[in-house]
């Protein structure tokens, strides 16, 4: 009898292990699971929006180039998305989705002000290539046709992508394509300082230095294969040491670099050169340590927060980056 009670026991307590609490009905699940993804969408969307304001202001001003067409326009593909998320998508605008189609989240304000918003699905996308001076044309969910003129820019055009990571980082590819993490949307509230990781970014990209440090890692392969063809495993690891140290060098070049043109691309797009410097702060106060500043890629904190001082001086005064390189 007794053991038939401490079973009796055990079979209760784990019932309770598993399920505690009322029981909860499918229906009562997926609500919840609506709410939670309504959430993170509207966090998204608002950083998406955020992102895509700051860069249509920047790119423009960085370096200039043969024109282009830039269609800039963030969707959603409806028949990829869960019935969760679709649910989320119709209480955040407000209105029932088609089941197919591409949700608008984001839209070139030049593209906005001819008649294409966000929360509007496209059904039908006419055009396949974008030309110079050529419109683009598309059909909307309501059988609306639209004729859109893609602003023009003097320089490549650059998309972007928002990343659900708890890192607040920002990198470029050189597919010309940001990368922005809604962990620095949330670490950095204020539009200017987001505006200086932005055009740093940039700067990295349009001062060519993807292309440079693709190509000196392709040589530095090349290379070794020939150092261990002659010398062994010992003599190619040296060469590789040595390169690294050659590589992080040339990387701390770049990022002194991007930091003055970040903050200058910043500054002519109109925003407060003083605030954006304080996103250095900010993250220097948030981000882990790094390394030793020998082995870093990036510049000490101290030497950056006080070279960025300097930075803003020299921006105000006029000064190009080879002056303030060569200590004029």
């Amino acid at each position: 009898m007794r053991k038939l009670s401490l079973l009796l026991l055990l079979l209760v307590l784990s019932a309770c292990a598993v399920e505690t609490g009322p029981p909860v009905s499918p229906e009562e699940l997926s609500r919840a699971q609506t709410e939670i993804w309504e959430i993170k969408l509207r966090e998204y969307l608002h950083c998406e929006d955020r992102v895509g304001r700051v860069l249509v202001r920047i790119l423009p001003v960085t370096e200039h180039d043969e024109p282009h067409p830039w269609f800039l326009v963030k969707i959603i593909d409806l028949s990829r998305t869960p019935p969760e998320v679709d649910r989320a998508l119709s209480r955040i605008f407000a209105e029932s989705l088609p089941e197919k189609g591409y949700l608008v989240t984001f839209v070139h304000p030049a593209l906005k002000r001819q008649g294409l918003s966000p929360g509007e699905v496209i059904q039908h996308l006419e055009t396949q290539r974008l030309r110079l001076g050529a419109p683009v044309r598309l059909t909307l969910a309501d059988g609306r046709l639209l004729s859109l003129k893609p602003p023009v820019i003097y320089t490549e055009p650059v998309d972007f992508r928002i990343v659900d990571s708890p890192e607040p980082n920002a990198w470029v590819t050189p597919e010309n394509r940001m990368y922005v993490t809604l962990a620095l949307c949330r670490t950095l509230p204020d539009d200017h300082e987001l505006a200086a990781v932005v055009g740093h970014e940039l700067a990295h990209l349009k001062r060519g230095h993807l292309k440079k440090q693709m190509t000196l890692l392709t040589l530095r392969d090349l290379l070794g294969i020939g150092v261990y063809a002659l010398g062994g495993q010992t003599a190619q690891d040296l060469y590789r040491l040595g390169a690294n140290f050659a590589l992080l060098k040339f990387s701390r070049d770049q990022e002194r670099e991007a930091d003055f043109y970040g903050l200058w691309y910043t500054y002519r797009a109109g925003y407060n050169l003083e605030k954006a410097a304080q996103v250095w702060v900010h993250l220097a106060a948030v981000l882990p340590p790094g390394g030793p500043s020998l082995l870093s890629t990036h510049p000490p904190t101290a030497e950056r927060l006080a070279r960025i001082r300097k930075i803003v001086a020299a921006i105000r005064s006029g000064k190009t980056f080879e002056e303030l390189r060569g200590g004029n």
